[in-house]
């Protein structure tokens, strides 16, 4: 039998299961299958009592990863939409039995039903913990496995990253200050913390500092002295060199493994009268050492420009070293950039550089320019500069006494986004498609096109006075109106009104289609938001927008019950056959209308939308051949959502 052979040569099988995986492909190739074959066959030759083979080895080779293969997908997409997007879930460390709930819900429930009916019981939701249990206790060996990736990959990434973003929106701030009152208060302790956490923006971070708010002394830590500024200061850099290294791993971690915590202690570097360092040997140190020396060497140099302490601004000086270094002190055409990202033949070139220049007595590295507020002035007259940190809206209100390089943004003004009415009625289902990345919504575009195909009409939109203001093609603002923003009973009886429209075909389904997409562009806006980065043209009332995560999940529901509807839709024209006509006369009119009103505004598009007979009638050919594959309870499945 076949499982008598995969069972027996299940470790030849698993030694190449890792790279067929890997590859993703849903065949094996030749020369892999023959591989395994051979593997096979010489280790039944060992046996004692060899094991029959099938007829054709490997065409079982190439069955059992098949189906391997379709298992992991089967497993991959149920992890996906049972993962919990709420973060509250993942306050505690997961179990395997609280991962096996969400994983295995619909199997428990069935299970629960079915011991409760055979015992001849009223069903009772008492019963069901007991009998989740027995299911629990009874998994395969494959539901196992299943069950313990998914824990260690849900404990490890956490929430879903969007939905950390409101969490964190809404919660972070209070939640450090009451951690820090709660352990002031319990244990008499004093906290300093530095909280960091990924941004939008690509490789970039925000760093804060949280500190216990003082019972006695006069100032709190952080600004308490200016020794202790420029202390704080150090530690954004130092956090937020960390930081970046922890949230965006890149080579430079590879290279990190190679330098020993026991390895040899890094020189002193030793300054001459003026203050500038003294190029110092790095013989046995490894590369993270080295990049250590070099950040070592700027930074003395950097004091001796600014009379203090302040950290190299590694990105001013990138974008424009001629305005901050003397000429000679890097070689020509090299890139300055923060010595943790220059790899090892970039060390080697400027330390080479540096020998020269320490040979002829010439001063490794001079700067001619500072940053204005990293100058410190001295002199009865002398008054503080410093930089403003980029906070977190957390952090708003508080003083930002420090300055990192790390934190410095440039705000840029935000791309002009299309309005509905701009749009052109061939673009908009590509419109549409722009709006979420959500899989759930991106499957009701097509799908909504699919109708229209097979109705055989063009995309246009029937106006429904129920339906929001906004959810309509002449809609003319680049925001949704500021009422959804303000009252969470508005925006959710809007996305009530949409998810209970009627649809009867294409054009009843495009303003509802519109109004959801909308909305989700919307919430992409509100979760993004970031005080220090937004376009002045900004609504006053974004920031404070009622759209949060219990909005996501009920705009989620809202996209599947619609995507029910159309797919509904699909399958009652291929049943009753009506694929090439409007089912009711106010349709037509509403279509003639629309027509009509395209040919005096857009004669161009029109035609180019009609098109010509025969490739309507094979775009039919294809809806209807796709409509038989779709299935309706595809609607109702849970998808995580994508911006």
């Amino acid at each position: 039998m076949s499982t008598d052979w995969s069972i027996a040569f299940k470790p030849i099988l698993d030694l190449h299961s890792k790279a067929i995986f890997a590859a993703g492909s849903s065949s094996v190739g030749k020369p892999v299958v023959r591989k395994i074959r051979r593997a096979i066959l010489a280790a039944q030759d060992e046996q004692e009592e060899p094991i029959a083979l099938p007829t054709s080895l490997k065409k079982a080779i190439k069955e059992y990863y098949a189906k391997s293969l379709k298992d992991k997908e089967e497993a991959d997409e149920r992890e996906a939409a049972s993962r919990p997007r709420e973060p509250s879930f993942y306050k505690k460390p997961l179990s395997e039995w609280d991962v096996a709930q969400k994983l295995f819900k619909q199997e428990i429930d069935s299970y629960d039903k079915a011991q409760q009916q055979s015992k001849g019981l009223e069903y009772s939701i008492k019963y069901r913990t007991g009998n989740a249990r027995e299911w629990f206790n009874n998994m395969t060996p494959s539901q196992q496995q299943e069950v313990k990736f998914a824990m260690k990959k849900w404990n490890e990434e956490g929430a879903p990253e969007e939905t950390q973003a409101i969490y964190r929106k809404n919660n972070l701030k209070k939640t450090l200050e009451d951690f820090a009152e709660q352990i002031r208060r319990t244990m008499g302790c004093r906290i300093v913390m530095l909280v960091s956490h990924k941004k939008k923006a690509s490789q970039t971070l925000s760093v804060s500092l949280h500190e216990t708010m003082p019972q006695n002394a006069k100032k709190k830590f952080s600004v308490s002295s200016s020794g202790i500024k420029e202390w704080a200061a150090n530690g954004f850099e130092s956090f937020g060199e960390w930081s970046k290294t922890e949230f965006y791993p890149s080579e430079d971690s590879d290279h990190a493994a190679s330098d020993c915590e026991d390895g040899p202690v890094l020189p002193e570097i030793i300054v001459d009268d003026e203050g500038y360092a003294k190029l110092p040997l790095r013989d046995g140190i490894g590369l993270k050492g080295q990049h250590e020396l070099i950040r070592s060497i700027f930074h003395t140099s950097y004091k001796v420009c600014t009379g203090g302490s302040r950290p190299v601004p590694w990105g001013v000086i990138t974008a424009s070293p001629s305005n901050y270094l003397e000429p000679g002190s890097v070689p020509t055409g090299f890139v300055v950039k923060d010595p943790s990202h220059m790899k090892t033949e970039e060390v080697n070139r400027l330390w080479m550089h540096w020998e020269r220049r320490s040979a002829t007595n010439q001063k490794l590295v001079v700067f001619i320019k500072a940053k204005d507020a990293d100058i410190r002035v001295t002199g009865k007259s002398k008054t503080k500069v410093v930089s403003t940190l980029d906070l977190d809206e957390e952090d708003q209100g508080r003083p930002a006494p420090f300055a990192s390089h790390f934190t410095e943004r440039t705000t840029q003004p935000a791309a002009h986004e299309t309005t509905p009415d701009d749009v052109a009625i061939n673009d908009r289902y590509t419109f549409l498609e722009t709006l979420s990345k959500n899989e759930n919504y991106l499957e009701l575009v097509d799908t909504t096109r699919d109708l229209a195909i097979l109705a055989k009409q063009n995309p246009i939109s029937e106006r429904h006075q129920d339906l929001p203001t906004w959810a309509d093609w002449s809609w003319s603002e680049n925001y949704l109106s500021e009422d959804i923003h303000t009252s969470y009973v508005t925006l959710m009886a809007s996305l009530n009104k949409l998810q209970t429209c009627p649809i009867s075909g294409p054009s009843s389904a495009m303003p509802v289609i519109l109004g959801i997409g909308l909305l989700y562009r919307e919430s992409k806006r509100v979760i993004e938001y970031e005080e220090d980065e937004a376009d002045p043209n900004t609504p006053f009332y974004l920031p404070h927008s009622a759209i949060d995560l219990q909005f996501l999940v009920a705009l989620d529901e809202a996209v599947r019950e619609v995507l029910f509807s159309v797919v509904g839709q699909i399958e009652r024209l291929n049943k009753e056959g009506l694929s090439d006509e409007v089912e009711d006369e106010e349709m037509r009119m509403v279509v003639e209308k629309e027509r009509h009103e395209v040919e005096e505004k857009d004669v161009e598009s029109e035609e180019n939308v009609v098109g010509g007979e025969e490739q309507q009638e094979q775009e039919v050919e294809e809806v209807v051949q796709k409509g038989r594959k779709r299935k309706i309870n595809h609607a109702s499945s849970n998808s995580r959502t994508a911006w």
